[in-house]
């Protein structure tokens, strides 16, 4: 991470955070793609030390009490725009999942494991009462919204982040999210879960924490044209030696998950390719928003940045789609070459449901109304 130091002032807007947020995100939705169909193979896999350890830390680094005067109001600020909406969309697509409805389809629905606990399920009864206890004792949300533990692990990280920056000297901080890691990857080993999703907490604390502790170091834009062609040469071949470092030390694991706390073999591996990984993203961004604003480059970004401003959406939509498919047209659909037939289907029921959510339910994502056209929007 050394190289950022290279990008350039901070400035008062952010100019390239939302599309790397959005990138993000549409890795983490082919991915799931991946797992519903397997015939539709995109190397996900080898990301899977990135995605989520690249969200956490660029949400660290976006983090901020400013408007804030005390605890108390950051506390009701991060509830409503987070647990809130975490837990009311976790209730409404269980609401709509499947299984309640045709309990047959149970069998070759996702399986769920709390706490350590692998339930016994005979009845719906007993399917509803897992999943009420996925969301509210695991955090892991239910099985019709499963993605939605991001939200959820990122609203209780972000209240233990306050107590931290706020009695922990900054130089103390890194020594601090050490020591969280040491804690996650100790209940790792030991097989440990505990309530509300403990033990993830403590992993994904170290990566909002170096984070935030960069954000002194990385713009919050490009820079434009202001940086030197010296300055420009280095940042592209720091990014291209920090991917190439992140290829080389990456070790696929089919069973890794950030939300199981399942951190692979080696500690070491896992950080240094994460980071890695992290680095050359931000350098890529970072060189992105000085591309010419041509129209291609105008549509990408715009893209991204409508999938960072409606991730919720997102989160929930794109999983409980995936998960009616699979439990209703797996075999049709998991085959060779058709397998990718997944993926516009899901970006059309996402397109769908953006302004559903935004115009009719915001009130289940804790935001305001807006319109149609302003919900699909690609071109701020």
């Amino acid at each position: 991470m050394l190289f950022l130091g290279l990008m350039g002032a901070k400035t008062a807007r952010i100019g390239w955070i939302d599309e790397f947020k959005g990138f993000v995100l549409l890795l983490v939705c082919l991915y799931h793609v991946e797992q519903a169909f397997p015939q539709a193979q995109m190397g996900m896999l080898h990301l899977s030390a990135l995605r989520m350890s690249a969200f956490f830390f660029i949400s660290g680094m976006l983090f901020s009490t400013r408007r804030f005067g005390s605890f108390k109001e950051y506390f009701v600020h991060k509830t409503h725009v987070l647990l809130v909406p975490y837990i009311l969309l976790s209730l409404l697509f269980l609401a709509l999942d499947p299984v309640l409805y045709n309990f047959d389809l149970f069998p070759i629905a996702p399986r769920m494991t709390i706490m350590n606990i692998r339930p016994e399920i005979v009845t719906v009864w007993d399917y509803i009462y897992w999943n009420l206890a996925k969301i509210f004792v695991a955090g892991k949300s239910s099985i019709g919204s499963g993605p939605l533990w991001f939200v959820f692990t990122l609203y209780s990280v972000s209240l233990i982040f306050y107590g931290v920056q706020k009695f922990i000297p900054k130089r103390a901080i890194f020594f601090v999210s050490l020591a969280s890691l040491a804690g996650g990857w100790l209940l790792y080993m030991n097989h440990i879960r505990l309530p509300l999703g403990i033990e993830r907490d403590l992993t994904v604390l170290f990566f909002f924490a170096n984070g935030w502790l960069c954000k002194g170091a990385a713009p919050l834009s490009s820079g434009g044209n202001t940086r030197s062609t010296k300055s420009t040469l280095i940042l592209v071949a720091a990014t291209i030696a920090s991917f190439a470092a992140y290829a080389y030390l990456e070790a696929p694991d089919p069973n890794f998950s950030i939300m199981n706390n399942d951190l692979g073999k080696d500690l070491r591996i896992f950080v240094a390719s994460s980071f890695f990984g992290i680095a050359g993203l931000i350098g890529a961004f970072v060189l992105a928003d000085s591309l010419p604003n041509a129209a291609p480059v105008r549509i990408v970004k715009g893209i991204l940045r409508n999938i960072s401003r409606n991730a919720l959406v997102i989160l929930a939509v794109h999983w409980y789609t995936l998960l009616v498919m699979r439990l209703l047209f797996k075999p049709e659909i998991n085959k060779p070459g058709i397998a990718y037939l997944a993926i516009p289907i899901v970006i059309a029921v996402v397109i769908g449901a953006i302004p559903l959510f935004r115009c009719k339910l915001y009130k289940l994502l804790g935001k305001e109304k807006i319109s149609v056209r302003e919900s699909l929007n690609i071109r701020d």
